[in-house]
């Protein structure tokens, strides 16, 4: 702060010290808004007996900021001894005291904290070459470094200050100061007479005062506490003294108002009430979950916060767009629950915003408004006639009003006072609060019960259904339902129309049933379907086939129009079956269905839990035949010939198990997520046993291992433990693990890694999956091989104008065009071997070939 800004503060401040001590008030004022302050005030320095006391005599306290002027604290301080020495002695060196509280040393801080003050500044006052005083200016909102401009100013005032001091006589100061004081100052005799009060005394004392005085008169010099109550609660000092001719005693009485503290206390006691009753809300939500009772608890809580509220009710806005009663306390809440209220009716009458007090004249107004049914329902209920005063609050939430907080008093229309308005105001936001959270777990559930893809019900929906539906009446029936043909779509349009297509047949699906029937979503392209108050078998089929029939309707999505079907598995319930064994039955069924040839529904047979078994029985086993590694497991190798010189090439590794035979054992890896692991085992064992026969050996790779990312590294470990050179193993991949997809992108890089690495690729089973001439030139693979259904498509002896003729002719020609090696697959009689060799096909595999054996037998022809 600079001069220019000094002057114009300064002068104001001595015009009103001229004016006398009554303008000191002001003038502390003016004082604080100069040094953007909360609390400016005056304090006194005295020496008594060696000892130096200080006592606040003047302040100014800004809005919001609890003044100090009645703290007894303040009031004849000892410096030293209170541990402000410190102060005392920059005071008589003249010096200031200055800064943050926080940095203040920690004797100092207790009683500053005390009085919200975050930053101070101080400067003593000298009369007569004396230390006289100090005056000070308070921050109570921030932590602050006062500039030497802003000392100053502050030194500047209190020059002003001491010369209007040394102005006026020392008594006639200290008389105007008590006469301005807003303490209680009295003189009375010993009798009780006033022989002078103060302006305060007067305008709370008209009556006499019942003070103690044979307690103060028997005891002169002593002071002496008593406590007033009554309309002007007040905490005394008594003390006899000697009068002025020093013959009688008289008594000096100093008062503090105790009003200010009472209704603090007050105020405290009934925020704690609030604290502890909102505790025991959420205490109680807590053990027992949120639901509708948190309307009942807060309002309970409110009333027992609120003593002028002997009653109360909530309302809330609910989906149909009205108000309704979900809490009532002294009233009928089922005939309230009658009562719906549009958004311009519940007792806001203005609209307000905040906590307002309605009379019973604004209820009978509001009253006349409504229908007369509604209207013999709330006068029926006590809503209006008995009540004088209500106080209603609104409850927000996201800046909408969503419900209506009401606390009525049956015998006042001033019941209620401001504190009950700010408390029932905190009653309305913790119930805003509540009111979210609801409003989030309900969201919650929906998302923990319903499949966000179709918006229908999920697996964990169906099956608390399911239980519910099964203890009440077991006379049901569970589908469950695979689309056929979705694999497709997903593969060669991509999983984005694939959802399209999920969604579409929920919505089919539920169309479909009866409204008393449940369709959820299972997962992937699978659905599931509670039938309830099934008394025939027949029942469930005609609703099976019905749905059968939705799915095979044509289904137009963007520019085209797709034909899927379904498969279904049908179980009906038993007693003492769970929900989980009845869906494991619909699943079995499900299976038999789709093995049948898809398209169809089947029903649950106990077979079926027999084939369940064994194939839970075979996974276990193959787990720990895996995990052992040596035992169990073996590789056979069937031959790749040379068909010009009927010779051996290469050979092709094939895992055996006695166990299971490859066709049962291989779905079931599959089905389980283990060819991962089986892949590696047969991948490691082919690169070490090929040290004992030294031809290139194939080793088939399954979609799941391909998509893994770490694949490539488990090759290049295989080889490199194995001594094995990368040249002499071909993988072998299907066209299908090589979609145009963003997995079969995933899988095309995993393919040219392996290339880098020196490892050949072959297309195996060629022509059976999705290759178009485009995607098999941008293939990165070494060669093909001829799928066996081509190769027994040819007939013995083979028709050489056949289209499959013709067809494995094209193959031949593009591999030979692509630059691609071509081995023809499944040759088993000698017509086709000299057809093929004929077409220009050089490689050749089959049983007429060689036959899958163990290692140490050599396949050759026959």
């Amino acid at each position: 702060m600079d001069r220019a800004q000094i002057l114009p503060w300064s002068a104001p401040v001595l015009s009103l010290l001229r004016r006398g001590l009554s303008g000191l008030p002001e003038a502390l004022g003016a004082l604080a808004e100069a040094l953007e302050a909360h609390r400016a005030y005056l304090f006194r320095l005295e020496e008594r007996e060696g000892r130096w006391y200080t006592s606040q005599l003047a302040e100014w306290a800004g809005p919001g900021v609890t003044p100090q002027i009645q703290n007894p604290s303040l009031q004849n301080v000892p410096m030293r001894e209170a541990g402000y020495g410190r102060w005392l002695e920059a005071f008589l060196r003249d010096q200031a005291i200055g800064g943050p509280v926080r940095s203040f040393p920690e004797e100092e801080r207790p009683l500053l904290q005390a009085q919200e003050i975050q930053s101070l500044l101080a400067v003593p006052i000298w009369v007569e070459s004396r230390p006289w005083g100090f005056l000070g200016v308070d921050d109570c909102e921030r932590e602050r470094a006062f500039t030497p401009e802003e000392e100053g100013l502050l030194r500047g005032v209190a020059e002003v200050l001491a010369r209007t001091l040394e102005l006026f006589e020392v008594h006639r100061f200290t008389e105007r100061l008590l006469e301005i004081s807003p303490f209680y100052v009295a003189r009375l005799d010993p009798e009780g007479r006033l022989l002078w009060t103060n302006a305060a005394f007067k305008g709370a004392f008209p009556q006499r005062v019942p003070f103690p005085l044979e307690e103060a008169l028997a005891q002169p010099g002593r002071p002496i506490m008593a406590t007033t109550s009554g309309e002007a609660p007040a905490e005394w000092t008594l003390l006899a003294v000697p009068g002025p001719g020093g013959e009688a005693l008289e008594i000096l009485a100093l008062g503090l108002d105790l009003r200010e503290r009472l209704r603090a206390q007050d105020q405290e006691a009934r925020w704690s009430a609030f604290r502890k009753n909102l505790l025991r809300v959420y205490e109680t939500l807590m053990a027992e979950g949120f639901s509708d009772s948190v309307f009942s608890l807060i309002l309970e809580a409110a009333l027992d916060t609120v003593p002028a509220a002997q009653a109360g009710s909530v309302t809330v806005l609910k989906e149909d767009g009205y108000y309704h009663f979900v809490a009532a306390k002294g009233y009928d809440l089922e005939a309230l629950r009658q009562i719906r209220l549009h958004p311009e009716e519940p007792l806001s009458l203005t609209g307000h915003k905040e906590a307002q007090v309605f009379t019973q004249g604004d209820l009978e107004r509001f009253n006349q408004g409504l229908d007369p049914k509604r209207k013999e329902v709330m006068e029926g209920a006590r809503r209006v006639r008995e009540i004088r005063a209500v106080l209603a609050v609104p409850v927000y939430l996201s800046g909408e009003r969503k419900a209506f907080l009401y606390l009525d008093n049956l015998e006042r229309e001033d019941a209620f006072a401001p504190l009950d308005l700010e408390l029932a105001q905190a009653f309305a936001s913790q119930l805003g609060l509540l009111l979210r959270r609801l409003e989030l777990e309900g969201r919650l559930t929906h998302l923990a019960y319903h499949d966000p893809l179709t918006g229908l019900p999920n697996r964990l929906f169906f099956l608390e259904k399911l239980a519910q539906a099964l203890k009440e009446d077991p006379r049901l029936a569970v589908l469950y339902l695979d689309l056929d043909g979705l694999k497709l779509v997903n593969d060669l349009e991509g999983h984005a129309l694939g959802d399209e297509v999920i969604r579409a047949i929920g919505a089919r699906l539920r169309a479909a049933l009866r409204p008393r029937d449940l369709v959820a979503r299972q997962g992937g392209d699978e659905f599931l379907v509670l039938l309830t108050g099934i008394r025939r078998a027949e029942e469930a089929i005609q609703v099976a086939e019905r749905l059968l029939e939705v799915v095979r309707l044509p289904l137009p999505l963007g520019e085209r129009v797709y034909r899927l079907t379904t498969s279904i598995g049908i179980a009906l319930g038993e007693g003492g079956l769970s929900p989980g064994e009845l869906l494991q039955r619909a699943d079995l069924a499900l299976y038999r269905a789709k093995g049948e040839g898809k398209d169809r529904l089947a029903f649950y047979e106990p077979k079926f839990q027999e084939a369940l078994r064994r194939e839970m029985a075979l996974v276990e086993a193959l787990r720990e035949a895996l995990a052992r590694e040596e035992e169990g497991l073996t590789l056979f190798y069937q031959p790749l010939v040379d068909l010009g010189t009927g010779r051996p090439v290469a050979l092709e590794a094939l895992i055996r198990w006695p166990e299971a035979s490859p066709k049962e054992f291989i779905p079931i890896a599959e089905r389980h997520r283990l060819m991962p692991e089986l892949g590696a085992w047969v991948l490691r064992r082919a690169c070490r046993e090929h040290s004992r026969h030294g031809l290139p050996v194939h080793v088939n790779v399954s979609p799941q291992e391909l998509l893994h990312p770490s694949y490539p590294s488990l090759v290049a470990q295989a080889l490199e433990e194995a001594d094995c050179p990368p040249e002499a193993l071909v993988l072998e991949v299907t066209e299908t693990a090589l979609i145009p997809d963003e997995r079969g992108r995933d899988a095309t890089e995993t393919v040219r890694a392996l290339r880098r690495l020196g490892v050949r690729v072959f297309l195996d089973d060629f022509g059976t999956g999705y290759s178009s001439l485009e995607r098999l030139a941008a293939l990165p693979v070494d060669g093909l091989k001829l799928g066996q259904a081509f190769t027994k498509a040819l007939g013995s002896p083979p028709d050489p104008q056949s289209p499959p003729a013709r067809l494995v002719a094209a193959v031949l020609a593009l591999a030979q065009a692509l630059g691609l090696a071509a081995v023809a697959e499944g040759i088993e009689d000698e017509a086709t071997l000299a057809y093929l060799r004929g077409l220009g096909f050089t490689l050749g595999q089959g049983y007429l070939l060689g036959r899958p054996k163990p290692l140490g037998y050599r396949g050759g022809q026959g």
